[in-house]
């Protein structure tokens, strides 16, 4: 009878080794067990497993990431004081290179500076609910990458990749924050682009459901052409300007311009400004207008963009057998209770 018992917690024991959960923590005050820096957290990690870095007004510094991970963060507020903030992300491999940092998914930290694809290869990227500045992918075989419910104050370089999605987003204001792609898989939708003019050197692009607030009276430059626009909606708060969708050299249907997307309080002739509410007001034309019958704009989509990007994680607060003495091919009842992850 006890061989079963011992079998049984045997199981279970190795079902959660084998989805490691590390908690990092720079703050004094921090629990037993947390660790405080953590690009030695990343370093000591096993391939797949989780951290949860703690808010802290304290940066965690430059981190180089080589090896799928799965980092999560409390999310940021604007202010970019008590959040999980990094300085850089730099996408790595190690030095053999036996393994780099393909398949890894980064949630809800503030990155003060940007996030680097370092070395060729690194694919299968989750860049989700984010504050970061730019974001720079290598230009060999960095393919299947998804950037979605970002916060993002300048830029993303494509470097003609394949299948990139970029969903969701608010771009709080560049003219062309968007570079380099010949990708017909490179997929721009639901994204919100303050002060946009157009997107530098893409082509062959799927661009539907996004917001233009545009800073011109047409498209000037740049080297954009050969896209699909549909469903967009373009506005230049200065009533003389009339920003065109499809703009010249690319094609569409279904595109509104000149078009005030009525948020409830967003401004349409600045940044984007976080303490405003750019949700659509229920008079809005971009109201059910997508593709897919939701909202144009990062409202819209299966996943609407979030403020702030917080994350949680539901995790086990107990766990216990209701039948520990049991027969040979009999089933363990087992009664588990969980919550959300307390970052």
């Amino acid at each position: 009878m006890k061989k079963y018992i011992l079998t049984a917690f045997m199981l279970i024991t190795i079902v959660m080794a084998q989805a490691t959960i590390i908690n990092v923590d720079n703050k004094a005050n921090r629990p037993n067990g947390y660790s405080s820096n953590l690009q030695v957290a990343v370093n000591n990690a096993s391939v797949g497993d989780t951290i949860y870095l703690y808010p802290s007004n304290v940066s965690y510094g430059n981190i180089y990431l080589k090896k799928k991970l799965y980092i999560f963060g409390f999310g940021y507020d604007g202010s970019e004081n008590y959040v999980s903030k990094i300085d850089h992300l730099y996408l790595d491999t190690s030095a053999t290179p036996s393994t780099n940092s393909s398949y890894s998914t980064i949630q809800g930290l503030t990155i003060t500076g940007g996030i680097s694809c370092s070395k060729e290869r690194i694919t299968n990227i989750s860049i989700i609910s984010n504050y970061f500045t730019y974001l720079t992918l290598h230009d060999n075989n960095c393919s299947n990458w998804i950037i979605k419910n970002n916060y993002i104050t300048d830029y993303i370089v494509i470097n003609n990749n394949n299948s990139v999605v970029i969903l969701n987003n608010v771009f709080k204001g560049n003219s062309h924050c968007i570079h380099t792609s010949n990708s017909s898989s490179l997929v721009i939708s639901n994204n919100l682009f303050m002060r946009w003019e157009y997107f530098y050197n893409i082509q062959n692009a799927t661009i539907s459901n996004n917001i233009f607030i545009c800073n011109s009276n047409s498209y000037t430059g740049g080297n954009m052409n050969n896209n699909t626009f549909t469903n967009n909606i373009s506005y230049c708060s200065n009533a003389s300007y009339t920003y065109t969708l499809p703009p010249t050299g690319n094609t569409g249907t279904g595109n509104l311009q000149n078009t005030n997307p009525s948020f409830v309080s967003g401004s349409t002739n600045s940044n984007y400004d976080y303490s405003l509410d750019y949700h659509l007001q229920s008079s809005s034309t971009a109201k059910n207008a997508g593709t897919d019958g939701t909202n144009i704009g990062p409202s819209g989509g299966t996943e609407p963009f979030i403020w702030g990007g917080a994350f949680s994680i539901p995790k086990v607060t107990q766990l216990s057998i209701s039948n520990p003495i049991i027969n040979q091919g009999t089933d363990i009842n087992i009664n588990v209770k969980a919550k959300k992850a307390d970052l």
